[in-house]
């Protein structure tokens, strides 16, 4: 929406500039002409906006359904084995707006579950998981980067000592790459996990 705009303005500059040079100026002395007012563009809606934030959301959510390997890399390791791997699995929970995963790794018995989709009310997006080896839930909100697609997930609960450190590294982006690859890591670039659709 701001480059339709920017070319909107940079087009009315245009044409200012183009009439004005085809005629004299009352400043020096030609006759003195009144334009009518310029209709600006409308602000878009907050229905329209809405609607615009829920397609984005549901084409978002309908990429990501599938089974997926992922290879886990740690910071620095650029060329070796994935650190870790495995496979995930999206499936509509409801609707296109929500869906569950599952999740296994191929050397540990370990497993995770989650949910991850787009609250139309809030204009949000959230993620949650829980692993069998973990001892709680995560929690997390996000908001969609419109220049591309990638989402910033962070905390819904602040972290206990108020440390921005700890929070950073409890932050991830989901990062859309096309439609058989995503990325998802966290802030903090401590490791990163390349996802690769399989079907």
């Amino acid at each position: 929406m701001t480059i339709y705009r920017r070319g909107l303005h940079i087009a009315a500059i245009i044409a200012g500039l183009t009439t004005a040079g085809t005629t004299a100026l009352a400043a020096q002395g030609g006759a003195q002409r009144r334009r009518a007012p310029v209709a600006t563009p409308a602000a878009a809606t907050p229905s329209a906006t809405s609607e615009m934030a829920i397609g984005l959301a549901g084409g978002l959510m309908k990429t990501l359904v599938g089974t997926w390997r992922f290879e886990v890399r740690f910071a620095g390791n650029f060329t070796g084995a994935p650190d870790a791997s495995g496979t995930r699995i999206f499936e509509p929970l409801f609707d296109d707006l929500r869906l569950q995963w599952t999740e296994s790794l191929d050397s540990s018995t370990m497993n995770a579950r989650g949910i991850v989709g787009f609250d139309p009310r809030t204009g949000q997006f959230y993620s949650t998981a829980v692993q069998s080896s973990g001892p709680g839930v995560e929690l997390l909100t996000g908001s969609l980067d419109l220049a591309e697609p990638v989402i910033l997930f962070v905390p819904t609960a602040p972290s206990g000592d108020g440390d921005a450190t700890r929070r950073h590294a409890e932050s991830f982006t989901l990062r859309v790459i096309d439609a058989d690859h995503f990325t998802w890591a966290p802030l903090d670039r401590g490791w990163r996990a390349v996802f690769t659709r399989v079907r």
